[in-house]
């Protein structure tokens, strides 16, 4: 095990470094016969001072070592984060290795014993960010009793804006707010966008400052024209390409249009809110649907549901092309729709919609070349935690450059900004 790549991605975008050592007679981490960095000093478990808890404990791989590696059977380090690496390289306390500064132009050589170690490369791994907007209906029927003490919109915004607190490191959220005015009034307005806030990584302060605790509701729902004009501004200025762009619906009423102002159900404001979820579908951005309160009545749950099921993608809608290069939908495979009938159930069903739309992917820019390898020699901690594969963490099937995290281990990784590191053996990535 005398020879590894190392990977780091510090919280969203840190670069990782893979750094190769030479072959196994002598310290991963100088590289005394390579072209940068200084070597120097690299001490033992018998030298350091203190060494880490788990130096010396027998083992049989990487993942039997909390703070070091294995190397013979037993748990050994170079380093901790003040002792151990000379000048141009850095002590990765997850393992105590050293390893060589980005940027420093130093790196482990090609092998300090006869040149049979793995040439160095460099990773960047990066993590799918979300562009998530909100869009709240902000019609009469919001202000509603929904529940402990709290209305429909009360309860909506107590639940984005904490989710948004704790997530606006990971994702990049908007929020809009819609309703119209009166057609009596003059002039009419169609819709109206009270609260917009455009895209943006730490949102939370922009959200809380634009989006009003309590609000006394407009007049009407006019859920297609807001999508359709909604999906206009983001295509006019749209997000980063990191990660999907994805439009929640929250509302809690039957639709009307700008044509047709009416609180009762139109077949043609019905018409209108499908069409703007699939040409909003169309055009790359996902709808997702949550209604507020509760949903008894089947023909509504049933329009809400064909809102969903266009705005993934799945069924049809007339004279809406599907996105080019994707795979024709199954019309019989219903999309996810959420009901919230009290505060509490409409935050965890937010939390579900956000939860679900953050990836546990790690994409690289180097592909794993022995993948079996990879899993069983492979030292992969998230905030410093080991991970099993194919349990916790896994070569993302059907590709070669992913690194997927699974179960827990993916529970946490979106629960906000971490720290991952990897350590493979050469021959695991291909370096070209």
């Amino acid at each position: 095990m005398g020879r590894w790549l190392s990977i780091v991605l510090a919280g969203l975008g840190g670069l990782a470094m893979v750094a190769c050592g030479a072959d196994g007679s002598g310290p991963r981490s100088a590289g005394t016969g390579g072209s940068g960095g200084s070597g120097g000093v690299v001490l033992s478990c018998q030298s350091l001072d203190p060494p880490p808890d788990d130096c010396d404990l027998a083992c049989s791989s990487d993942r039997d070592c909390e703070a070091s590696f294995c190397e013979n059977g037993r748990c050994v380090a170079h380093c901790t984060a003040t002792q151990g690496c000379g000048a141009g390289w850095t002590c990765n306390t997850s393992n105590g290795r050293c390893i060589p500064d980005m940027g420093t132009g130093g790196t482990a050589g090609t092998g300090n014993s006869g040149g049979n170690g793995c040439q160095s490369v460099t990773i960047t791994p990066t993590r799918s960010i979300p562009n998530i907007m909100f869009l709240v209906d902000q019609s009469g029927s919001m202000p509603a009793d929904f529940g402990g003490g709290l209305n429909r919109w009360e309860a909506a915004h107590a639940a984005i804006t904490e989710i948004v607190a704790e997530t606006d490191s990971i994702v990049r959220y908007g929020l809009t707010t819609y309703q119209s005015a009166d057609g009596g009034e003059t002039p009419a307005q169609c819709p109206i966008f009270d609260t917009q806030v455009n895209f943006s990584m730490d949102a939370s302060a922009s959200i809380n400052m634009s989006y009003p605790a309590t609000f006394p509701g407009g007049e009407d729902t006019p859920t297609g024209d807001a999508i359709d004009v909604l999906v206009d501004i983001i295509q006019a200025d749209p997000p980063p390409a990191e990660g999907p762009t994805i439009i929640v619906l929250a509302t809690d009423g039957e639709p009307d249009s700008c044509e047709t102002p009416d609180p009762n159900p139109t077949a043609q404001a019905r018409d209108e809110a499908v069409s703007a979820s699939a040409r909003a579908r169309s055009l790359g951005i996902d709808v997702l649907v949550l209604w507020v309160g509760a949903l008894s009545d089947a023909d509504t749950q049933d329009h809400m549901k064909e809102v969903a099921n266009v705005g993934v993608g799945l069924g049809q809608f007339t004279g809406v092309p599907a996105p080019v290069g994707e795979e024709p939908a199954n019309p019989a495979q219903g999309a996810p729709f959420w009901v919230g009938t009290n505060p509490q159930d409409l935050e965890d069903e937010f939390r579900t919609i956000i939860g679900s739309s953050i990836s546990c992917d790690i994409q690289m820019d180097k592909r794993f070349d022995d993948k079996v390898k990879a899993c069983a020699e492979g030292d992969v901690r998230l905030n410093g935690v080991p991970l099993s594969c194919p349990s916790e963490w896994r070569v993302k099937p059907g590709v070669d450059d992913v690194i997927e995290l699974v179960g827990s281990a993916c529970d946490t990784f979106k629960s906000g900004e971490v720290t991952f590191t990897a350590e493979f053996p050469c021959g695991a990535i291909i370096v070209e």
